[in-house]
């Protein structure tokens, strides 16, 4: 078994486009970086720009690290830079694993919530969140890709690019709380879009990355559904065909 570490507290700029670019200024960048070791500027996007593979993902990379330029200088960067410098920082990948694993049905149950407004989506995301209770809207049953995207394009159409920008930086904020960090911090106006810290232990520290082989994986899921326990079940289910 292999611990997945996540960072002690990240600073987060979210980043929504339906092209395939994003443009990160020095403002934004300059508030990623920071003399504390333990905090983690990240940029985090998501696009929306017609390629089947890219569209509706999370990239993150280290903000530190993804520039050719100065440590504080901004600049632009298309999907296939963050897939390249993703892959070359591996002290994120526990982190990105967890929201890959996470988003499609943290997003397919409060799907609802974002269509129906940012207010609504932010109230019942904090309150869930306060009571340690997000996990609970999570279903069992696995997301297909088609219904993935469907999701991600519904909340476009109905509010706009800018309007759905700032949904989806709210959506990723509390799905960086279910992923282990227990204050968040939005930040409406002002750099970074997103803080979040204090991990809890057992949300993410006690992760760890198995390797199984898919009899094994069927196994398992066969014994946890037999035994109700759901969220394992949910952990260890393959990721649907998109075809």
């Amino acid at each position: 078994m292999i611990p997945s570490q996540f960072p002690k507290a990240l600073r987060v700029e979210a980043k929504f486009t339906t092209g395939t670019t994003i443009t990160v200024p020095k403002r934004e960048r300059e508030a990623l970086i920071g003399k504390d070791e333990d905090v983690v500027g990240v940029i985090a996007a998501l696009f929306w720009c017609g390629k089947r593979a890219v569209d509706g993902q999370w990239f993150i990379v280290d903000a530190a690290e993804s520039f050719r330029s100065g440590r504080t200088q901004g600049g632009s960067l298309g999907f296939q830079d963050l897939l390249r410098l993703g892959k070359g920082q591996p002290w994120l990948a526990g982190l990105r694993d967890r929201i890959r694993q996470l988003w499609p049905p943290f997003l397919r149950a409060f799907r609802d919530e974002a269509l129906a407004g940012h207010e609504v989506l932010r109230t019942e995301l904090d309150a869930l969140q306060k009571t340690g209770r997000l996990q609970d809207r999570l279903e069992l049953d696995p997301v297909l890709d088609l219904e993935h995207r469907k999701a991600v394009k519904e909340i476009l159409d109905t509010h706009g690019a800018s309007v759905a920008g700032h949904i989806f930086q709210d959506l990723l904020a509390y799905l960086l709380a279910l992923a282990g960090y227990s204050r968040v911090q939005i930040n409406p106006i002002g750099v970074p879009d997103i803080e979040v810290s204090e991990r809890n232990v057992k949300a993410a520290e006690q992760f760890v990355t198995l390797n199984l082989t898919q009899e094994q994986v069927a196994r398992l899921m066969k014994l946890c559904r037999k035994a109700r326990a759901l969220d394992l079940a949910r952990a260890l289910s393959p990721k649907p065909d998109s075809k």
